[in-house]
């Protein structure tokens, strides 16, 4: 320590471990707080350490110093389990009938992998979460979800008034959809042909959008390609031949016309008597992956968002950015953070900023055509837990959880997929959730059994009729070939029903989306109201695979937020070290990151 005395010393310990007591704000001067903010975030931090042993807080140095805070003064999802997260906890009901087996969700009631073990009935008072898991046999998850974070629900083949009578009060219900199909409207993607039409009008007198009681809000997924400046210039129809002045008025036109692909639906919604709306499809900042470290956001010069996005953000109520990741990769956390980032620095430039709900999806996407093993695989749960909880970080108004489970049941694992197109089963991947032992086929008799440990990635070459399934080990590093899952390879036989409890089923991350949701409640309060502070740009740690590092400030409190992705791919944990922190020259900030979502609570001693 150099400088200040360290402000523990008086604990008779070094800055190195906190003081098991904080004196609060009774013994420091009084800070100004004519909204009652601060008070608030006071009393929530002192009801949290009420609860959870060493989360009163540590104090931080005034003027330089190093403070190395530890793993244990952290909170993290296992000091929650059992704990009570909601003073006026969300009431669950019993159905007025059971459900009918399509809609069940066809566990035993402790082996449903989107419970969150141990993790108590809570919702938010300043957050607002949806619940958007469709398709079969997603009904109990659904009620699940609504007493677990998630205030709004989509009824998924049912109404509002079917599933009311049980759900909490105040849960609110949201229709979602694909309702305008502009590739059938639009041939050849001609959208300068919308720019003089009232296609808002057309669409109220198709009756496109109808009023429906019990819903609370509109989502219009509406996903259809949209040719920048250089591709439109080679469309056969664009006009080359005319003069400068001409090609720069057609170009305003069609994407006049683009822009209205998306606020006409929204302007008829709107007339229909829907409320609270929000597009699917388009969002400020265009989602990338590639290169994201380098994407640069300017609201007066950015293209997209000057010829078309302000219009269509001045249409909606609600931003539903897309965070959805591609890759089986450490810097998916980062990649999900750094892209709302992006998203709200063109929201408030807006003045006063709109809420922005990002999306989730509880899959990996896939990332191109041809076979990729990880496509629709589930997401790990710690990437899962530290992306939910890091999103509060960065401004949101909640988040999205977002499926489609279609005629299968996510439920259990999936060894085989039905291929509508093809009429046919085919095989699928799998990834390992227990760890187990088999043996090789043709292997000696003394020969180890392969250990097969957790996010291993499974190829199953066939099931066959009495069960038995015949699989290999997929190499993910490998991205040569098939990535290393050649005839080579060794191939493992083991009986469909001993493989099945090892393997991760794809609705096992909604427990680690609802786990997420639990570590930022109890400081909710603190999350909504506190200013964003961004110590190391999310950019940043997306390019260079940095551990991660989020803070909120309220007051004098400071809630940080570390997460270490390259642990989950093999990497050791490591520290994070912040140099004048929050501004004070020569105080240093050591922090522990691992593969733990880790929050911690700081206070300014004056």
């Amino acid at each position: 320590m150099t400088g200040s005395k360290a402000p523990s010393d008086k604990c008779g310990r070094t800055t190195r471990v906190m003081c098991s007591v904080v004196l609060w704000a009774a013994t420091l001067a009084p800070l100004a707080d004519a909204g009652g903010e601060v008070q608030r975030a006071e009393a929530e931090l002192q009801a949290l350490a009420g609860k959870v042993k060493g989360m009163a807080g540590v104090l931080l140095p005034s003027g330089a110093g190093r403070l190395v805070l530890s793993a244990e003064q952290s909170l993290t999802i296992e000091a929650l389990r059992g704990v009570a997260l909601d003073d006026d906890p969300p009431v669950l009901g019993k159905p007025t009938k059971p459900y009918r087996d399509a809609m069940a969700d066809g566990c035993a009631p402790d082996q449903r992998p989107y419970v969150a073990r141990g993790i108590q009935r809570f919702r938010f008072r300043f957050f607002h979460n949806e619940f958007s898991y469709g398709g079969h046999h997603t009904w109990p998850m659904t009620d699940y979800a609504a007493v677990h974070g998630f205030g709004i629900v989509t009824p998924y083949a049912s109404e509002p008034a079917d599933r009311r009578g049980h759900l909490p009060k105040g849960t609110q219900f949201l229709r979602w959809g694909g309702f305008v199909n502009w590739h059938e409207r639009v041939p050849d993607l001609r959208y300068d042909k919308l720019a003089a039409q009232d296609v808002a009008r057309k669409l109220r007198d198709e009756g496109v959008f109808k009023s429906q009681s019990g819903y609370g809000s509109l989502m219009i997924d509406l996903e259809h390609p949209l040719p920048g400046p250089a591709a439109l210039r080679e469309m056969t129809w664009y006009p080359t031949d005319a003069s400068e002045e001409e090609q720069d008025a057609f170009e305003k036109r069609y994407y006049d016309g683009y822009a209205k692909t998306y606020t006409a639906p929204v302007q008829a919604a709107r007339t229909a008597g829907w409320k609270n709306i929000s597009l699917y499809g388009w969002q400020p900042f265009r989602r990338t992956f590639w290169d994201l470290e380098h994407s640069r956001v300017e609201p007066a010069t950015d293209w997209a968002w000057n010829a078309f996005g302000k219009r269509i953000y001045d249409a909606v109520d609600i931003l539903n950015p897309s965070v959805y990741c591609f890759y089986w990769s450490p810097r998916n956390v980062a990649y999900t953070l750094a892209n709302i980032d992006l998203n709200l620095r063109l929201v408030r430039s807006r003045g006063k900023p709109k809420p922005v709900r990002p999306y989730y999806w509880t899959l990996l996407h896939g990332g191109g055509g041809g076979w990729r093993w990880w496509a629709n695989q589930p997401l790990p749960d710690e990437d899962v837990r530290a992306m939910v909880a890091l999103a509060f970080f960065a401004g949101v108004d909640g988040i999205v959880l977002w499926n489609w489970s279609g005629t299968g049941n996510h439920n259990v694992p999936q060894l085989r997929t039905w291929d509508g197109k093809a009429k046919q089963w085919r095989m699928n991947d799998v990834l390992v959730g227990e760890p187990f032992r088999c043996a090789s086929v043709g292997g000696k008799a003394r020969t180890p059994e392969t250990l097969f440990r957790r996010y291993d990635a499974l190829h199953v070459l066939s099931v066959a009729e009495d069960g038995l399934v015949r699989f290999q080990r997929i190499e993910k590093g490998n991205a040569g070939g098939k990535y290393g899952c050649t005839p080579d390879k060794p191939v493992h036989t083991m009986p469909r029903d001993k493989l099945l409890p090892h393997l991760r089923p794809p609705a096992e991350p909604v427990a680690a989306f609802i786990e997420g949701l639990a570590l930022v409640k109890p400081l909710e309060y603190v999350l909504r109201h506190g200013d964003v502070k961004v110590d190391v740009p999310a950019q940043k740690q997306f390019g260079e695979e940095l551990p991660i590092v989020r803070r909120v400030k309220l007051g004098r409190i400071h809630v940080m937020a570390t997460y270490d992705p390259l642990v989950l791919h093999g990497g050791t944990p490591r520290p994070i070290v912040l140099n004048d922190f929050d501004g004070v020259r020569g105080r240093t900030l050591v922090l522990p990151a691992d593969a733990e979502t880790r929050l911690f609570a700081l206070r300014d001693a004056s």
